[in-house]
């Protein structure tokens, strides 16, 4: 793709390694100047993204994250830097991102790679929900509330309600109520949306609802494949094979 090749030569300039990208931060911030537009977004003719093409404003998006990504972490936080810098945005390029994340660090063994592609799995949808669950059970035994408190997107109450919607949505309601304890340990202890969550769950514990076999249908097959496709593209093409 022509267009690619000379946003990066622009954006993406060949320079050595920063020594600045090592020093260690109390708290990684998302990237906020990017300013994005969702209307410059290549869409099908059903209003639906168009993952096999991408505008000029897509692209660009997609390889200043990337590129914020290996100015600000050091290499054994790179995951969870396109998990912290993918969560802002808010179109197109938020798959591809989540989707990098997961082909590039899917079969590591580090548990922080694990607990990065268990949140972007997370983003994923039903579909994937296994997968998230999975990589969080693999990873959160190694993952402190302090690890996860260096990530502005990623609080431990905000982590720890993620997973325990995931739980209850796959009817694992004594894991949801843990998860949701924990959230309200670390969040807002007088927020009553905590009391009335532990009750519901403490309820459908009780009464054990049956679980439904989730069904995709042929749309969210195809668009999955192509968001694949897609990041295996920049994968490519950005050389992130060693990020």
């Amino acid at each position: 793709m022509t267009l690619l090749k000379n946003i990066l030569n622009i954006i993406m300039p060949n320079s050595a390694n920063k020594s600045g990208s090592q020093n260690k931060v109390p708290k990684y911030c998302s990237d906020t100047n990017w300013t994005q537009d969702s209307s410059q977004s290549i869409t099908t003719s059903d209003g639906r993204y168009d993952l096999k093409h991408f505008s000029k404003h897509e692209l660009e998006t997609i390889i200043y994250i990337v590129r914020i990504i290996k100015d600000k972490y050091p290499l054994e936080l790179r995951s969870m830097g396109f998990a912290n810098e993918s969560s802002p945005i808010k179109y197109k390029p938020r798959y591809v991102l989540w989707e990098i994340l997961v082909q590039l660090y899917k079969d590591s063994d580090n548990p922080i790679d694990k607990f990065a592609c268990a949140l972007a799995y997370e983003t994923k949808g039903a579909l994937f929900r296994e997968n998230a669950l999975q990589k969080f059970e693999e990873s959160i035994n190694y993952i402190t509330p302090e690890f996860m408190q260096q990530f502005i997107s990623y609080s431990p109450s905000c982590v720890y309600m993620k997973f325990s919607r995931l739980y209850e949505s796959n009817h694992e309601y004594e894991k949801a109520l843990y998860y949701t304890e924990l959230g309200q340990k670390y969040g807002e202890n007088n927020n009553p949306n905590f009391d009335k969550r532990i009750d519901d769950l403490i309820e459908k514990i009780k009464r054990n609802p049956r679980k439904r076999k989730y069904n995709p249908s042929k749309e969210t097959l195809e668009f999955e494949r192509d968001v694949e496709n897609a990041a295996k593209y920049f994968i490519k093409e950005l050389n992130l094979t060693q990020i």
